[in-house]
């Protein structure tokens, strides 16, 4: 993710980047992660207003791994590991570089040959995918 909008989360959800600085993921992705850090946020406070804090919740690594979110966290509770797994399943279907419609792409043409290889899986609109060069 570019670093503006990195630094955009960390400065928005400080208490949750306390021992994370980069994340891995492209910026099509952003306001997901916008999203889901207001959704834990909000249950943090919530915790804290029942006189049951979490205290202790933070991001170990946020990333893409095979078109997918990856968020490794440690503390929080089952609505946070709810958020986090909708999240990561709702990344399938958000391009990684535009957070337009999406869909997982694994192959790609060659640009010489024009052949079909196999290549990184990513998650990419249909425009994004074509500007790369890969195919369902």
């Amino acid at each position: 993710m570019n670093i503006n909008l990195q630094d955009k989360l960390i400065e928005k959800y400080p208490e949750q980047f306390k021992n994370l600085k980069w994340v891995e993921c492209e910026d099509g992705w952003y306001d997901m992660l916008d999203r889901l850090c207001y959704i834990i946020k909000r249950e943090i406070e919530r915790k804290a207003w029942i006189k049951e804090p979490l205290n202790d919740f933070g991001w170990q690594q946020i990333k893409e791994k095979f078109g997918g979110l990856r968020a490794y966290a440690f503390g929080g509770n089952e609505r946070i590991d709810g958020a986090i797994s909708m999240a990561e399943s709702m990344s399938y279907s958000i391009c990684e570089f535009t957070g337009e419609k999406g869909q997982p792409r694994k192959q790609k043409t060659d640009e010489v040959t024009g052949q079909i290889i196999p290549a990184w899986i990513k998650t990419l609109s249909d425009k994004e995918a074509e500007r790369q060069g890969y195919i369902l």
